[in-house]
């Protein structure tokens, strides 16, 4: 049995073809985790991190 992880975002910060965000989260969480979760499947992302139950990324919209 896995722990479930759950993403909440509490700040979202647009910019040019990219949106900064950074929330909380619960569960046992990775940076790979924020990866799959908010990068775009084909632009990508950017400065994933995760730590003391906080996260943020930059995910490309372009």
């Amino acid at each position: 049995m896995t722990d479930e992880i759950t993403f909440t975002v509490e700040h979202s910060e647009p910019g040019y073809n990219h949106v900064r965000l950074t929330g909380t989260y619960t569960g046992p969480a990775t940076v790979e985790d924020v990866k799959k979760r908010f990068y775009h499947e084909y632009f990508g992302g950017r400065e994933a991190w995760c730590r003391d139950g906080r996260f943020g990324c930059v995910y490309h919209i372009d």
